[in-house]
Order: structure tokens, then C-alpha cells, then sequence
């Protein structure tokens, strides 16, 4: 069995629990899992966030 990383995880849409608080779980930011750069954790006390950095080629 192939194992994932979070960020994986996260593009695919899965539920992911959030790795500060435990009781929150990350959400795409203003889009859909598969297009989204930012995730934030669904417990409003909590403000942690993921952020990804595209890689991009350009020939």
C-alpha cells in the first residue's frame, strides 16, 4: 500500500483532521480541493493554515 502525504491527501478532496488543534478539519479556501493553494482548518478557534507553492515549468 502506497502511503500519502498530507498534501495528496488534501488536493484529492479526503477529510483530513487538522494536525494543530485535533478537532478541526482542512478545507479548500474559496475553490475546489483539486485547484485550491490553501487550506484552513474548520474550527474557528484554530488559524492554522496550509498553503501550497505550484510547481511551474515554463520552456
Amino acid at each position: 500500500m502506497k502511503e500519502e502525504n498530507l498534501i495528496d491527501k488534501l488536493i484529492k478532496g479526503e477529510k483530513v483532521k487538522c494536525k494543530a488543534c485535533h478537532s478541526g478539519y482542512f478545507i479548500p479556501f474559496n475553490t475546489t480541493a483539486d485547484k485550491a493553494h490553501s487550506f484552513y482548518c474548520s474550527n474557528p478557534k484554530c488559524n492554522f493554515i496550509v498553503r501550497i507553492d505550484p510547481i511551474i515549468e515554463v520552456e
